[in-house]
C-alpha cells in the first residue's frame, strides 16, 4: 500500500497539476488561465447589438464607470470597510440598472461580443 501512496504522489508531482499550486494553461486549459491571469474589465462585460467600444465608453462614464471600463468607485481616506463596501454596492446598482436601461446586457463570461482589447 505504501508503495502504492509513493507511486501515485511521485505521478501527481511530475505532472506539475497539484490542486491550486499550478497557475499554467497545462493545469488549468487555456481559457480559464487566460481569464484567471487576464480578467477582463468590469466595463468590458455590457454589451449590446450594433453598440461600438466608444459609444459603449461613452455611455459606461456617463454612468458612473471610468475611462478604463473600471467601476468609477474607490476607497476614500479613513472609511471603514463597511463604509466602502456598502458605498460600493450601491455604486455597482446604481452603474447596472443605467447601463440596463441604455438597453446593454451583462455577459458574466466574456466572448467575442465584449469588444475588449
Amino acid at each position: 500500500m505504501k508503495t502504492y501512496a509513493a507511486l501515485l504522489m511521485a505521478m501527481i508531482s511530475l505532472t506539475g497539476c497539484i490542486r491550486m499550486s499550478c497557475m499554467s494553461p497545462s493545469c488549468l486549459g487555456e481559457e480559464t488561465y487566460n481569464n484567471l491571469m487576464h480578467p477582463k474589465p468590469y466595463g468590458a462585460h455590457w454589451v449590446k447589438d450594433g453598440v461600438t467600444r466608444e459609444s459603449r465608453l461613452g455611455d459606461f462614464v456617463q454612468c458612473g464607470g471610468d475611462a478604463n471600463l473600471r467601476h468609477g468607485y474607490g476607497m476614500k481616506n479613513g472609511q471603514s470597510t463597511k463604509d466602502f463596501f456598502d458605498g460600493f454596492n450601491a455604486h455597482i446598482d446604481q452603474l447596472s440598472n443605467c447601463m440596463k436601461d441604455k438597453g446593454y446586457i451583462w455577459l458574466e463570461k466574456c466572448d467575442a461580443r465584449c469588444l475588449y482589447p
